[in-house]
């Protein structure tokens, strides 16, 4: 396996104890065969350090080894470069690996090296932050942050956190762009440039990221007994048919609000926002390998 001017960067903390698994036989692999491509990061500073490096050093391409916090702090140091990310999926959802059809097995997708097939994708900014796959604010965002202290990672303790926080907290909001408008009570709005949040829970089945679009998902305040109803949508990708929920897209979106509101970029909780989130697509920015 040629890896010249490749680098894998790892991310130690990652994924569930099979994906753990998963690191240890892909570290011991590229230890045994090409150790100078194998970056054990120590943090997500460094993770941001190394990749913009490679980028100005036009490696061919930098492997984000994670979940798609992973993918979004590798991506961002790689926007409007040559250097294009590659992707192991070794996370608890990989929502953005799943969306491109990576194989989610290290030894599966590390083959794409053999014969990658290069293209160039769209990426977004929600106030001013990078992000590859979906990023909005409320439930979603708010899951993200309690997952955030959670012990137990995976499918599991995802549906552990949902269920420990299924508080739904609705607030009045305001979504528009040159194609549309909305406003009413939401409990969450996500913007997607990808398709799904993880684990096949698509959120946007429709979505692309080579479309030069994002599309907004609103989800309507609800009854709470309607939310096992919201949930067989999930299931069976029909969320977009559900009159609970509405969406349009557009290459940007300004959305208005009252008060703090939990954000998160890529699955990450990153903060709170105040009053006002704008929403930007960032077209053909990253190169991709896939197969």
């Amino acid at each position: 396996m040629n890896t010249d001017k490749i680098a894998f960067l790892l991310n130690p903390s990652s994924g569930t104890r099979g994906t753990q698994e998963q690191m240890k036989q892909l570290t011991d692999f590229l230890q045994s065969n090409n150790p100078g491509a194998l970056y054990l990061t120590k943090s997500p500073e460094e993770m941001r350090e190394l990749a913009k490096d490679f980028a100005q050093k036009n490696y061919k391409a930098v492997f984000a080894c994670g979940g798609d916090g992973t993918l979004n702090l590798v991506s961002s140091q790689l926007l409007e470069s040559e250097t294009a990310l590659g992707i192991i999926p070794l996370g608890s959802g990989n929502g953005f690996a799943r969306h491109h059809n990576i194989p989610l097995r290290w030894n599966k997708a590390i083959q794409v090296v053999e014969n990658p097939k290069i293209t160039i994708r769209d990426t977004g900014l929600i106030n001013g932050i990078h992000f590859v796959n979906v990023a909005g604010i409320g439930f979603a965002a708010k899951i993200s942050h309690a997952f955030k202290n959670e012990t137990k990672r995976g499918l599991s303790g995802y549906a552990k956190t949902v269920i420990k926080n299924l508080k739904m907290e609705p607030f009045n909001a305001v979504v528009s762009n040159e194609n549309g408008n909305w406003a009413g009570d939401t409990w969450m709005v996500d913007f997607c440039n990808g398709s799904q949040w993880g684990n096949n829970f698509r959120i946007s089945p429709g979505s692309r990221d080579d479309d030069g679009a994002i599309n907004a998902v609103i989800f309507k305040k609800i009854n709470p007994i309607k939310i096992p109803v919201l949930g067989f949508r999930f299931a069976n990708n029909s969320v977009p048919d559900s009159p609970d929920v509405y969406s349009f897209s557009g290459a940007g979106f300004q959305m208005q609000f009252e008060g703090l509101k939990p954000l998160h970029v890529d699955g990450e909780a990153v903060g709170m926002v105040e009053n006002l989130v704008q929403v930007q697509v960032l077209p053909k920015s990253l190169h991709l390998w896939t197969f």
